[in-house]
């Protein structure tokens, strides 16, 4: 038979495609240099802040650790990672919340009003700003919570009513309201980017798939052509036909009912074996129940040997080859001789002879 170009590997089907689904972080470009540019602005305004009122601080050292630790949660928050931010960094954010008040508040200075003094509070409620937008709003909430009962507790510690520290803290509710409101708005967008990316891949491996469908179907015409156009045209001029052509013609339509007939049996070498079988007078059935060949190409390979052994070895008789559908503990069966002297090998999907 002429040269084949499909393969009986399994190998034919076009590659899966896949589609890295889109969350909050990509929206947000937090990889992106102007996502870094902001983080370094973020963390230069606070180092501003508390230069500019260590003056007004009782002292300065807690300054400078809410410092340290505020920008930590600022690098902590933004790093690049799917959301759901990960339990651990959430932890550690709602932890640099609440230690960063609890360090800084006793040290404000004891005048009723407050100014830049207080930028810790601002300043935590943006790392708590971008836990909502990570997916941790919940935990967002209760850090929140936490700051505005610590910041209640110093006021009435230091002689200021409750409703001093919880007028502190209301603007930084609202804050975070607007964030979780964000992030909502947010995970909508990019579940419906990841709905049409979705259906776009869809499309586009269907596309694939009828690509490959097609193409194997020329190659089949190809293949056709190539065989049985030739003895098709000498039987349509008419001319006398000899034993030898009518032996050809047998030969050829026995490989084309193969190629239909046993399609995945139908490796280069089983086909010459066979051809070579059938010149001898043996008679040669390729039947493919299966429907696709075997798990991979070592099996194939080892399947094509046991076949051609065993077309090779008959000189009389008939072959019968048979892939059995997926599923049985036997996948292939190669059946010689005639009468009551039959052999029967049973190959497993490895291509392995089964014992037994």
């Amino acid at each position: 038979m002429t040269e084949r170009t499909l393969r009986h590997d399994g190998s034919s089907k076009p590659a899966d495609l896949v589609s890295t689904p889109t969350d909050v972080s990509d929206l947000l470009s937090l990889k992106s240099a102007p996502a870094r540019f902001i983080l370094y602005l973020f963390i230069l305004s606070n180092v501003v802040f508390t230069l500019a009122t260590l003056d007004r601080m009782q002292s300065a050292w807690p300054s400078f650790v809410g410092l340290v630790l505020i920008s930590a949660g600022a690098l902590i928050v933004t790093r690049p990672h799917a959301d759901p931010l990960p339990w651990l960094d959430t932890v550690a954010i709602v932890a640099i919340v609440c230690v960063t008040a609890l360090v800084m508040n006793w040290h404000f200075p004891q005048a009723d009003g407050l100014g830049r003094e207080s930028w810790n509070l601002g300043a935590a409620t943006w790392l708590l700003f971008f836990l909502a937008l990570r997916r941790r709003a919940r935990i967002a909430w209760l850090g929140i919570a936490l700051l505005t009962a610590i910041t209640i507790w110093w006021a009435v510690s230091v002689g200021h009513s409750p409703l001093f520290g919880l007028t502190l803290m209301q603007n930084h509710w609202g804050i975070l309201l607007v964030a979780t409101l964000f992030a909502s708005s947010l995970r909508r967008t990019a579940r419906i980017i990841n709905t049409l990316t979705n259906r776009s891949v869809d499309a586009a491996a269907a596309a694939a798939a009828a690509d490959a469908s097609l193409e194997i179907r020329r190659q089949r015409v190809s293949e056709l052509a190539a065989l049985a156009v030739p003895h098709l045209e000498r039987i349509a001029i008419g001319a006398p036909l000899t034993d030898e052509d009518r032996r050809v013609f047998q030969t050829v339509e026995a490989e084309l009912r193969d190629s239909v007939r046993g399609r995945s049996l139908t490796l280069p070498t089983i086909a010459d074996a066979a051809r070579d079988a059938r010149s001898r007078g043996v008679t040669v059935n390729l039947l493919d129940d299966r429907g696709a060949p075997l798990p991979s190409g070592d099996a194939m390979r080892r399947l094509g040997r046991v076949v051609v052994n065993e077309l090779e070895r008959a000189q009389h008789g008939t072959v019968t080859a048979r892939m059995l559908p997926e599923g049985r503990d036997t996948a292939v069966t190669v059946v010689s001789g005639e009468g009551e002297d039959r052999q029967r090998v049973s190959l497993d999907d490895a291509g392995e002879r089964i014992v037994g």
